[in-house]
């Protein structure tokens, strides 16, 4: 069955994400079924959604903050109506099985148009009401390094103490990768820091063990950096912009920590322009 989650921010845009196949996560992971990019109040996989015919089963992560909010009270695990909302953190996740017009001041909005009016106005300057069909934005040649240089081992404390802390923290973190992006590049700045305070306090061979196991993790985060661009590159030339969509999610993921550069620029602007296409399709298919 079709089925449909509707995510407002706190700065009025909306994202619509078709729930595929019988379930589906939502988070902040880019591993997520429904990867909710910059949610960071959000867990990496905060709950879980399956369609039904009376309604949509919603399962809230065990342990997981902030709480989901439905009519006012936690929500752990219901069935819940088609067309119910519920509060999580910062945003506000509609389920639905139909996408049907909105009502406004007496008068129906068609699909596009609503999708226009939290899209196009938060890109200031983007003339997308005046194009027939969506441009994407051309791509910068060159994207940013994903590691920048760590400043060494901290002038406070004593090195060898630093040394097992940061070992410990690039440890755990590294770890979380899988579901939080932004973890994994965290872990290669604390190995950093972890084998230059181990050099310090003159111990080689653990300052060497930091140094393995930073570039082992390092090669593997850059390798999925360079498989997510060329996917998208694909994606983008063959017109499959579900597929554009979910990488331009996972970069952008990846990225968090270079807001200002111009290709994260490109990126969020692709975002939003694949996420206004995929909607316009979604409205096409509607009787």
């Amino acid at each position: 069955m079709d089925a449909w989650v509707e995510v407002s921010r706190p700065d009025g845009t909306l994202e619509r994400h078709r729930i595929e196949g019988e379930q589906a996560t939502l988070g902040r992971s880019p591993t997520a079924g429904i990867p909710l990019v910059n949610a960071d109040d959000l867990q990496p996989e905060h709950m879980l959604l399956a369609p039904r015919p009376d309604g949509c089963w919603v399962a809230i992560a065990q342990g997981a903050k902030p709480p989901a909010i439905f009519h006012g009270k936690p929500l752990s695990a219901a069935v819940v109506p088609w067309g119910s909302e519920i509060e999580v953190g910062s945003v506000r996740i509609r389920v639905t099985d139909k996408l049907s017009p909105i009502k406004q001041d007496g008068k129906s909005v068609s699909s596009p148009i609503m999708v226009i009016m939290f899209v196009a106005i938060p890109l200031v300057g983007w003339m997308l009401l005046s194009d027939p069909e969506v441009s994407l934005p051309v791509a910068p040649d060159n994207p940013p390094e994903l590691f920048d240089e760590t400043a060494g081992c901290p002038a406070q404390g004593a090195p060898l103490h630093n040394a097992v802390e940061a070992a410990e923290a690039a440890s755990h973190r590294s770890e979380r990768y899988p579901f939080d992006a932004q973890d994994g590049i965290g872990a290669v700045g604390l190995y950093d820091v972890a084998q230059a305070c181990f050099e310090r306090a003159e111990r080689g061979a653990d300052a060497r063990r930091m140094a393995r196991e930073r570039r082992v993790l390092a090669r593997r985060i850059n390798e999925d950096y360079r498989t997510h661009r060329l996917r998208l590159e694909r994606a983008l030339k063959f017109e499959r912009f579900d597929d554009g969509l979910r990488e331009s999610h996972a970069l952008n993921a990846l990225l968090v920590h270079k807001r200002g550069d111009v290709y994260v620029t490109w990126l969020i602007l692709l975002e939003r322009r694949l996420q206004l296409i995929m909607d316009q399709q979604l409205a096409a298919e509607e009787p």
